[in-house]
């Protein structure tokens, strides 16, 4: 994601208490301000006055708010509804089940995931499609509150599949099909989006209990530390975020190029594999890279009822969130360092020998 600066509008960090008042005394216009960490989203009308609200010690942070697409990811087929039907049926009315979840799974946990809530912050969710609408239990359209977070895009749709599509003999099978989906729409139809808007999305999922955040958007080095608060707040009160490494890595596999928001060390950061088990030409790189999932030739839904193959570490980041569901349902009371501990001891490493910086502690597994 290509971070911008959006003209006028500024996210400020304060140490204590967030001063809403200090910027309407210089004409400004409070747009947000956070239920969990002090912090406000502004217009300021010159940058001029800047300058008197730096002055106040309790300022801590004051950044103009930026903005970001998705990372470039390959759209290599889309399926009608049809086509899949005719699948199914060559499948003697079984449903199709992807080579990549049967590869992270090791073996079939269909039922899995019940009573879990996995928010997908991206751009909506086809609401009315047959493989999801009734794991769909709400949401919110952080860019338009009036409207639905119906997915205009087809990523979120996508993510949203491979964590949970139904077992209900259409289409295909996610990794935790009896999951609970919220959809958090941050980006618009295009793919675009605001920094303080995936803020609002993670404290959406806060304050709406969300077990798991599926954050499969990246974009630049530079932390911002409202980003990092807020992640932080979010953690500390048992929520994993898993989030994708990146799509600009280098074909030799050097340099560190993790992105935000998988460059925080809370975060649990995917790197995507293809069919052979290495790391994909386009997954980011780096000693931040924590673990890694399928990335290539993922089929999975797609808006309009439909069915995609694509390519990308956002693929590869909802395997993870799918198999931290199934493990989040099986071990309820335990911490998010413990689950993240238990699913990188049961990942099958991947060379070179022991945690690198090509796919982390290797391909997530299910066993």
């Amino acid at each position: 994601m290509s971070l911008k600066s959006r003209t006028g509008m500024y996210t400020l960090l304060y140490r204590y208490s967030p001063k809403p008042e200090k910027v309407k005394a210089i004409g400004g216009k409070v747009f947000y301000i956070s239920r969990f960490t002090p912090t406000l989203t502004a217009m300021i009308p010159d940058q001029k006055y800047l300058s008197v609200l730096k002055k106040d010690p309790d300022l801590m942070y004051i950044s103009r708010d930026q903005t970001f697409s998705l990372p470039f990811y390959h759209v290599k087929k889309i399926f009608s509804p049809s086509i899949m039907m005719k699948a199914n049926q060559m499948h003697l009315s079984k449903q199709v089940i992807p080579w990549n979840i049967q590869r992270v799974w090791g073996k079939h946990y269909l039922n899995s995931g019940q009573g879990i809530r996995v928010g997908v912050i991206d751009t909506g969710i086809d609401l009315n499609h047959p493989n999801l609408a009734k794991n769909v239990k709400g949401g919110i359209n952080i860019i338009h509150p009036s409207k639905s977070p119906q997915d205009d895009n087809g990523h979120g749709t996508h993510i949203a599949g491979t964590i949970g599509a139904l077992k209900n003999r259409v289409g295909v099978v996610g990794i935790a099909p009896k999951v609970s989906l919220y959809a958090i729409k941050v980006l618009d139809s295009s793919g675009m989006g605001s920094l303080s808007n995936l803020i609002k999305g993670i404290e959406w999922g806060i304050a709406n209990h969300m077990h798991i955040l599926n954050i499969s958007i990246s974009g630049g080095k530079n932390i911002p530390p409202v980003l990092q608060k807020i992640v932080k707040e979010a953690v500390s009160r048992g929520i994993i975020i898993v989030a994708a490494a990146g799509n600009h890595g280098s074909t030799s596999g050097q340099g560190d190029t993790v992105e935000i928001p998988a460059r925080l060390s809370e975060v649990i950061s995917v790197a995507a594999v293809n069919k052979s088990n290495e790391r994909a030409s386009f997954s980011a790189t780096g000693k931040m890279v924590d673990i890694a999932a399928p990335g290539v030739d993922i089929l999975s839904t797609y808006h309009q009822k439909r069915y995609a193959v694509l390519n990308g570490t956002s693929m590869a980041t909802a395997h993870v969130s799918g198999v931290m569901a199934i493990y989040r349902a099986l071990y309820p009371r335990k911490s998010v360092a413990d689950l993240k501990r238990i699913v990188f001891r049961k990942a099958i490493d991947l060379p070179p020998k022991g945690k690198d910086s090509l796919t982390g502690y290797g391909l997530i597994q299910v066993s």
